[in-house]
C-alpha cells in the first residue's frame, strides 16, 4: 500500500473536501497511490481501478473523492509545487548566513531529493501534462521558485555587488540543473542518474564553479 503524505490546501480544490481526519488520511493515501502507480505504469496505463488496488481501497472511494484521473494528477501537481515552496523558503531561512557555496550545494542536494520522491509526478507530467496549460505552469512555477530562492540566498552573501547580473546567470543555471534532474528522473538510459549522489555532487560542483568564474562567490 502506497504511503500517505500529507497534502496541502493547493490540493484541496480537485477533491471533495476534507473534514474529518480520517477522509483527509483517505485523500493523502489516494495521491500517493496515484503518483505511485504513475511512476510505476505511466500515466496512460494506469486505471482508477490499479490506484484503488494501491490505495487498499474501492473504485467508488476514488471516485467519491476525485471526479477522475486528471484531477487526482492536477491535485499531485499543485501539491508538489506547494512542497517544493515550502522546502526552498526553509532552505533560505535556514542558509542566509551560510557559505555560498554550500547554500548552491545543499541546495542541488535539495532539489534533487524531491525529484526523487515525486517520480511519478514527472512521468505523467510528460505524458499527459505538457498539453495541459495547467501542469505546464506547474513546471514553469517550481522553476521559477527554485531560480528565485537561490538568487535571494546569493545576494544575501553579496552585499550589493552585481546584484543585477546575477539575475540571468542564476536562470541558466537553474535550467540547466533542472533539465539534468529531470532527465535523471525519467530517462533509465540516461548517462548519470539523479540516484547517485556522486552525480548530484557534481552537478552541484559544475554550478559552482560557474558561478565562481563569473566573480559572484568572491
Amino acid at each position: 500500500m502506497a504511503k500517505a503524505k500529507k497534502i496541502p490546501e493547493a490540493a484541496e480544490r480537485w477533491a471533495l473536501p476534507a473534514q474529518q481526519d480520517r477522509s483527509r488520511a483517505m485523500r493523502a493515501r489516494l495521491l500517493a497511490a496515484a503518483e505511485t502507480t504513475f511512476e510505476r505504469q505511466g500515466y496512460d496505463g494506469t486505471r482508477i481501478a490499479d490506484i484503488a488496488e494501491a490505495a487498499g481501497c474501492s473504485v467508488g472511494a476514488v471516485y467519491f473523492r476525485f471526479k477522475d484521473k486528471d484531477a487526482l494528477f492536477f491535485a499531485i501537481a499543485e501539491s508538489f509545487v506547494a512542497d517544493a515552496r515550502a522546502r526552498l523558503a526553509g532552505l533560505m531561512e535556514t542558509e542566509a548566513e551560510r557559505d555560498p557555496r554550500r547554500i548552491v550545494r545543499e541546495f542541488v542536494t535539495r532539489t534533487a531529493a524531491n525529484f526523487r520522491a515525486h517520480r511519478g509526478m514527472f512521468r505523467a507530467i510528460v505524458e499527459r501534462g505538457f498539453e495541459h496549460p495547467l501542469a505546464m505552469r506547474t513546471i514553469f512555477d517550481l522553476r521559477e521558485e527554485m531560480a528565485g530562492a537561490l538568487e535571494r540566498s546569493l545576494r544575501g552573501q553579496m552585499k550589493g555587488k552585481r546584484r543585477a547580473e546575477l539575475t540571468l546567470t542564476v536562470r541558466v543555471l537553474t535550467q540547466m540543473v533542472y533539465g539534468f534532474l529531470l532527465t535523471g528522473v525519467l530517462n533509465v538510459k540516461a548517462p548519470t542518474r539523479i540516484d547517485d549522489p556522486r552525480a548530484v555532487e557534481e552537478a552541484s560542483a559544475a554550478m559552482i564553479a560557474y558561478l565562481d568564474a563569473k566573480g559572484f562567490l568572491t
